[in-house]
């Protein structure tokens, strides 16, 4: 028992150092928490994957040049640590490897769930007392990925559920979604929403809503909530995630009578549901994750909303502004960083730049710019430095140029997703955001393209990601 007691001590003991070490890391600004946000397919997982590659390959074989503590050779070494939230999964960094490294190469696995990562960068300081205090520092970098598909649930919070019926209802009589959920809808309708509920009746119907999001995804649609019913994790089959929207009849009498729901019938069943979902799923979410980032890369892939049509673009535009609703941004002070942080930079980085021309890749960064105008003005105004490129974490393509139609241009050298070597020209990026006419006339297909095999390398090749890294990183590695 005494021995017991001992090591109980002993383990308190170290998680307060622990705590402590912390603290005193975020007081003295050497601990920095990254978000990583990107709505589905916009790449995270591969750019997380390349970020530590990068990071910890920076003192041997990775090419860096725009990374100032890299190009003045104060980078003594990088690691991986043992990750604050022991509750949390372990980013798949070595599975990642193994996708790239095989034969062929495979992307590495979307996100399932939430991961985190913790480096640890050692470096020789640059100036000031402390450089002559001590022979190198460290800085702390705790990375969070999580899934996309749940991030657009962050709004719901300040929903109700007749505020969310009211929406989905807006979108579904949508041209392109109306064709997609008129099965459905015509289902729920002709449900007596007073009537008793039936749990089985229950988690049919929001089956069939789930199945409705997965087919506007496909079809390109950005702005799907709830999130869970697109990627559930732990959920599946779980009863807070048996709810739907009523239809617009059973809405508009709901609304105009302000009837109070008949306890245990589906109108019951559904508001609870609701709120439960915002109470146990998304809050928890928000509080445990969203809260304390001190910078934030937002991925946004251009290209793939431009291939979908209008829609997919608006939707993309209308999503990446709620996104930003729900993160604390502004100017933060060292008690901040310890009590409130506040995400003090932020990267905007169009991803997958590797899919067209190198000449396309600045209409690019312009198309991200107006896509995000609005939003961004208001970042700005809150104190926020942010930041707009254009990037590939995993490089597919190389480079060359052909004739087409009598003329010289850019083309892209790589392997399609059936391994086939493929040349093409996948056409010019609008540098604004398209009015109507250019939907009409639009020519151009940008395709997705294998990885290509690591073999033995151990660098990832890749675009521009020493420019988001000395971005985030440079003031904290002085």
């Amino acid at each position: 028992m005494p021995a017991e007691k001992s090591a109980q001590a002993r383990r308190l003991l170290n998680k307060a150092k622990s705590s402590l070490e912390l603290a005193g890391a975020r007081l003295s600004d050497k601990h920095l928490k990254l978000a990583v946000t990107g709505l589905s397919k916009s790449g995270k997982t591969a750019f997380i994957t390349s970020l530590l590659n990068q990071l910890l390959e920076s003192n041997g074989e990775a090419t860096l040049p725009f990374l100032s503590v890299v190009r003045e050779q104060r980078i003594i070494g990088v690691k991986r640590a043992v990750q604050e939230d022991l509750t949390t999964k372990r980013f798949a960094y070595e599975d990642a490897l193994r996708d790239l490294a095989k034969e062929p190469a495979q992307w590495p696995q979307s996100t399932s769930g939430i991961s985190q990562v913790r480096l640890i960068i050692r470096y020789h300081k640059k100036r000031g007392l402390s450089k002559l205090l001590m022979a190198d520092a460290q800085l702390i970098l705790d990375i969070t990925d999580y899934p996309g598909e749940w991030l657009l649930d962050l709004p719901l919070l300040s929903m109700s559920y007749a505020q969310w019926c009211e929406q989905c209802q807006r979108e579904m009589l949508s041209p392109k979604r109306q064709v997609l959920a008129q099965a459905l809808m015509e289902k729920i309708a002709a449900l007596d929403i007073n009537a008793p509920a039936d749990e089985v009746v229950m988690q049919t119907l929001a089956g069939e809503y789930a199945q409705y999001l997965h087919a506007c995804q496909q079809a390109g649609f950005q702005l799907l909530q709830p999130g869970r019913f697109l990627l559930p994790g732990e959920l599946h089959d779980a009863p807070v995630l048996h709810f739907f929207p009523l239809s617009d009849a059973q809405l508009n009498h709901y609304i105009s009578h302000r009837q109070q729901s008949v306890a245990g019938s589906y109108l019951d069943l559904l508001e609870r549901r609701f709120t439960e979902y915002k109470k146990k799923v998304v809050a928890p979410f928000y509080e445990q994750h969203f809260k304390r980032f001190d910078r934030q890369i937002i991925l946004v892939d251009c290209l793939s909303a431009l291939n979908f049509g209008a829609h997919s673009f608006a939707d993309l535009q209308l999503a990446l502004t709620w996104i930003m609703r729900s993160f604390n941004y502004g100017k933060s002070s060292i008690v901040q960083r310890l009590f409130n942080p506040k995400i003090d930079k932020l990267v905007f980085a169009a991803s997958k730049a590797d899919h067209i021309g190198a000449d396309q890749q600045i209409n690019l960064v312009k198309l991200l710019d107006s896509l995000l105008h609005e939003a961004r003005q208001q970042l700005q105004f809150a104190g926020v430095v942010t930041e707009s490129t254009a990037i590939a974490a995993i490089r597919a393509t190389k480079n060359a140029s052909a004739e087409v139609n009598g003329e010289r241009v850019q083309v892209v050298q790589g392997r399609n997703l059936q391994g086939e070597s493929v040349t093409l020209f996948p056409g010019d990026v609008p540098s604004h955001c398209p009015q109507d006419r250019f939907w009409q006339e639009q020519g151009f297909d940008f395709p997705q393209f294998s990885p290509p095999p690591l073999h033995n390398k151990h660098v990832i090749e890749h675009i521009r990601m020493d420019q988001i890294i000395e971005f985030i990183l440079a003031d904290k590695l002085q």
